[in-house]
């Protein structure tokens, strides 16, 4: 299939799926056929395809079609996101403010890390962040922390998404990014250590549920001369402190 065949695959099935969605009950194939005036073939191997990924289901009894578990996944995702973003911002001002450090809030996306929320430290030497930008999980204090506490499997990890070096001291190592990960599990905060960029500190802590998933976390960093090892472990209560506050109110 050609790209554009593959790309018109693609906008047929989405069409699909918002047509299920803007039903008030299940569907059947002909009659989604109707609503959008294709064939019946095009259709059926549409619903198999979205039923596959779980974002349409089947009735066993009627072989009728509705939307699947996974939209509701996927709603989910966006509404945590949503409601994280918009409770934390006051705790994130005066962690930004006590640290007069860039604070970040991020969550999972893929695997990378996306940041939801940036609060840059009033500092003339930064290393600059923008909301909706991706990092890698791998080498950075809030990536880092997902791995430990997502339950992910690090060599499928590493499998899809290669342990780029970004600077001498990036993990490119399995095994040394494994000890690093139970060491995180068994603290509960993480620290980039110049890993991501040369002469960045970051340290992180996870934000969690009501259910105690983990559902983002929020970082604090700045320049090495800056973040001394002194300053890291002030850095290290006023996160942790900061992220317990934000998850009570989740």
């Amino acid at each position: 299939m050609t790209k554009m065949g593959r790309q018109s695959a693609i906008d047929k099935a989405l069409e699909i799926l918002f047509c299920v969605a803007d039903q008030p009950r299940d569907v059947g194939i002909s009659e989604v056929a109707d609503i959008l005036g294709s064939d019946k073939a095009t259709v059926f191997r549409a619903l198999k395809a979205l039923e596959k990924h779980g974002l349409i289901e089947q009735n066993e009894e009627t072989k009728k079609y509705r939307l699947g578990l996974r939209t509701v996944n996927l709603a989910g995702q966006k509404l945590r996101g949503m409601s994280v973003a918009s409770r934390a911002q006051p705790f994130l001002s005066r962690l930004a403010q006590d640290t007069q450090e860039t604070v970040q809030l991020s969550v999972r996306s893929g695997d990378n890390v996306l940041y939801l929320s940036v609060f840059e430290t009033p500092q003339p030497m930064r290393v600059a962040s923008e909301v909706g930008t991706l990092a890698p999980l791998h080498c950075t204090a809030a990536g880092k922390l997902f791995l430990a506490f997502d339950e992910t499997n690090l060599h499928e990890f590493a499998a899809r998404a290669p342990l780029e070096k970004r600077t001498d001291k990036t993990m490119t190592d399995i095994r040394t990014l494994q000890k690093d990960i139970e060491l995180i599990r068994s603290r509960g905060w993480s620290m980039d250590d110049e890993e991501l960029l040369a002469h960045l500190r970051v340290v992180a802590a996870p934000i969690r549920d009501f259910s105690g998933k983990m559902t983002a976390a929020i970082a604090v960093g700045g320049p090495t001369p800056r973040v001394s090892p002194e300053k890291i472990d002030e850095m290290v209560k006023a996160v942790l402190e900061t992220a317990h506050q934000i998850s009570g109110h989740l």
